[in-house]
């Protein structure tokens, strides 16, 4: 929990005079380690939400060949299509989820959006457990399916602004591993206990995030864009190491303006403004926000003059479209600010080549899947050793992205990918052939199992936790959880055709159609990120929308006095 100032000091054994920083004995900064401490057991908490999204997610897997094959004791049975329906049902309800979630999470906050969507998970893992027809199977995994999609802005949201420069990657990749545990747990459940029973003890996991998650502050920035400074400063305090206010007050600062520039803006003609007309609109070209936030970050003599700000003598907020609800018209032509499209269509493309890489299509059907490619080892062993392999290549992800940047492993995880999977299409050829008969038909089986390793290890490597990594960074402060959403509902929507295809695709072009079309999609995904992915590891929130702002375009273009 946040404790007052009061509190803060004394349990640092500092008086009022240090507090306020005038005191030359304060300490200029808290050891490295108790500053990333908080940061980690705050991103600990909402990851705890990633880890149940990470079950929900591989829950089916372990129900589908139950029921394909007729082998549930209350008679509960599944076809090809029913089979397909369930394993995908999920993701078409999660995009009205994230929808949902970028609109409540500005007015909620970034902390009560993720108490509230524990609720929905702990309602369906219960109704799961107590199952007695497949309508129920169906209307509870849509129900899941709203609350992993609500559940994704707030977190996205969260660790972005938490978190300081040098720890965002590691911890937005940290998360990542949550959600592969999450594949391991219930793919560990689902081989020594039946799916009921695997419901039954999931449902444990949202009460313990609901205990967590309650005692982490809510982020400084939302609290800011709601004037609830002083709540501001104490959770900066507590995220920053549990430290006195003096040693956060520059960073608070630099928050502060960075609030304010980027704040909704109407454009004037005029150096200043001393009296706005209240009645006024704002005009529809000034819908983008003109003001430099380099600019607004780096001169800290924002001035005042009456009712509105005076930035660099160029373009003011005015203190009346601040107090005025916005328009729909506004609202809209806010949203489609070439600051927000711009990173809104690079991320939605990046979740493009994730889920046309192999992995995310085939997940609902591995155990049939590998069944079917004669592996070595059955089906079941075969998914808990896929969900081991998903967390090493999380695991390496989270340690060298700070190292290496976001770009070279994307590129790495892009063409390790494609390679593996095209491939596995060769191998498919004779597995689905009759390896039996061919010689050396023990080496077929285990290299297919091989790449099916390499493919899970690539594709987890980075394709699946960089466009995540984006979503929480790439957003202007003004809109973040709308776009974040959106960005959130699309991934799901194309979730949702990846799983619910893949039997279709399965069944006209062969596992090694398959193979091959999700390789070529796979190396035309490497040429974007290649040519249109920029690096935004290390970079402040206000440097990576400066990427994107009009402004900055217009400045590198400009030749050179």
């Amino acid at each position: 929990m946040i404790t007052t100032d009061v509190e803060l000091n004394q349990a640092l054994g500092k008086n009022d005079s240090e507090r306020d920083g005038s005191d030359e004995s304060l300490p200029k900064a808290v050891s490295r380690f108790r500053s990333a401490l908080p940061q980690v057991l705050a991103t600990t908490a909402k990851n705890l939400i990633l880890l149940d999204l990470g079950m929900t997610i591989a829950f089916p897997t372990i129900v589908i060949p139950t029921l394909l094959d007729g082998k549930d004791p209350s008679g509960l049975t599944f076809n090809t299509a029913q089979a397909s329906w369930f394993g995908s049902i999920a993701f078409i309800c999660q995009p009205l989820g994230s929808v949902l979630s970028g609109i409540v999470l500005e007015p909620l906050g970034r902390k009560r959006s993720m108490l509230l969507v524990n609720v929905p998970h702990l309602i369906g893992w219960i109704l799961f457990y107590n199952a007695e027809s497949l309508s129920i199977l169906y209307i509870t995994c849509a129900l899941m399916g709203l609350g992993v999609g609500f559940m994704e802005a707030p977190i996205i949201t969260y660790v972005g602004e938490i978190s300081e420069p040098a720890l965002r990657g590691i911890l937005t990749s940290y998360s990542g591993i949550f959600v592969s545990v999450g594949f391991l747990f219930e793919y560990t459940l689902g081989n020594f206990v039946d799916w009921r029973t695997a419901a039954l003890i999931s449902a444990m996991v949202p009460v313990i995030t609901l205990i967590a998650i309650s005692q982490v502050p809510e982020t400084p920035t939302w609290l800011l864009s709601k004037g609830r400074n002083e709540e501001a400063k104490k959770s900066l305090q507590w995220l920053r190491g549990w430290v006195p206010v003096g040693l956060i007050m520059d960073e608070f600062d630099q928050l502060k303006r960075y609030n304010e520039a980027t704040r909704y803006h109407a454009q004037v003609t005029s150096h200043t403004v001393s009296s706005p007309d209240v009645n006024e609109k704002p005009r529809p070209v000034s819908y983008a926000n003109d003001v430099s936030i380099d600019d607004e970050l780096t001169k800290p003599d924002m001035k005042t003059n009456g009712n509105a700000y005076s930035v660099n003598g160029g373009v003011s907020p005015v203190g009346a479209v601040k107090g005025r609800k916005l328009s729909f018209e506004e609202k809209f032509y806010d949203l489609i600010r070439p600051e927000m499209v711009r990173p809104l269509g690079l991320v939605v493309v990046f979740f493009f080549i994730f889920y046309s890489c192999g992995p995310p299509g085939m997940r609902p059907y591995m155990i049939k899947l590998f069944d079917k490619m004669n592996l070595p080892v059955t089906g079941k062993r075969v998914t808990v050793i896929m969900g081991l392999i998903g967390i090493l290549g999380n695991i390496f992800c989270m340690i060298c992205v700070k190292w290496c940047g976001k770009r070279p492993l994307s590129l790495v995880s892009t063409a390790g990918s494609a390679a593996s999977i095209i491939i596995l299409g060769f191998c498919a050829l004779d597995a689905v052939n009759g390896p039996a008969a061919v010689p050396g038909a023990q080496s077929i089986k285990w290299t297919p199992f091989v790449l099916f390793c390499s493919l899970w290890f690539f594709s987890n490597f980075g394709l699946s936790q960089i466009p995540w990594m984006l979503t929480s960074e790439v957003f202007p402060n003004r809109g973040r959880g709308l776009a974040s959403g959106i960005a959130a509902a699309c991934s799901y929507l194309m979730a949702f055709v990846a799983s619910k295809t893949y039997p279709d695709l399965e069944r006209y072009l062969g596992i090694h159609g398959v193979c091959f079309l999700y390789g070529t999609l796979t190396l035309l995904g490497y040429i974007f990120i290649y040519f249109c992915l920029p690096e935004t590891e290390g970079r402040s929130l206000a440097e990576i929308e400066g990427i994107y702002s009009t402004q900055q375009k217009a400045e590198k273009k400009a030749p050179s006095s």
